[in-house]
């Protein structure tokens, strides 16, 4: 669940800070190998692909995981970026739901 926690406060950090930066990669093929958006992808993939070892999901399942995983992230992300939470509910509580959310989802997909 730390792993998690610090992936996913990282993932909504990084976009807080840089919308514009983080809403042009979406959807943008990297031209190559050598393409500075192809590494920071890799890097993004992996620290999730490190969060999910410590849940045992099998293989079969990590591309599900990993989708799951940035789609949370991404969403609520994207969403407080754009001002999107106008309730009085305090959204770093709300965050926390998340990642509790998230854990209690990886932890029944267990092997």
């Amino acid at each position: 669940r730390d792993a998690l926690a610090a992936a996913a406060r990282a993932f909504r950090a990084f976009v807080l800070e840089h919308p514009g930066r983080y809403a042009a990669t979406i959807g943008v093929e990297p031209s190559g190998p050598d393409d500075p958006l192809a590494g920071e992808g890799r890097r993004l993939l992996g620290a999730f692909t490190a969060v999910l070892r410590g849940y045992d999901i099998a293989e079969s399942d990590a591309d599900h995981a990993l989708r799951t995983l940035r789609s949370l992230c991404h969403g609520f992300a994207t969403l407080q970026a754009a001002n999107g939470f106008q309730w009085s509910a305090d959204v770093d509580e709300s965050f926390e739901w998340l990642i509790a959310f998230a854990d209690q989802g990886l932890r029944a997909h267990c092997r």
